[in-house]
């Protein structure tokens, strides 16, 4: 037998990327929909490490979800 491969270490929850599963669950949206919002260019802004591949920072989608708040039917400007 061999060493056992220890792990890397798991990043900081709150500075970790998420995926868009995790975005879309954490927004109550589906994934379609986060997809479509986010090639409308509507979305929480995002990072494409590849053609395939997209993160969300927790902070891009805090902002974005807060700027989707509304207050007495007005958005906030």
């Amino acid at each position: 037998m061999g060493v056992a491969k220890s792990r890397p270490p798991v990043a900081e929850p709150k500075r970790r990327a998420l995926t868009p599963a995790e975005t879309a669950e954490r927004l109550r949206l589906s994934s379609r929909d986060l997809a479509r919002l986010r090639h409308r260019g509507e979305g929480p802004a995002f990072v494409a490490l590849s053609r395939k591949t997209v993160r969300y920072l927790r902070s891009s989608v805090d902002e974005w979800e807060a700027r989707q708040t509304a207050w007495n039917g007005d958005r906030p400007a």
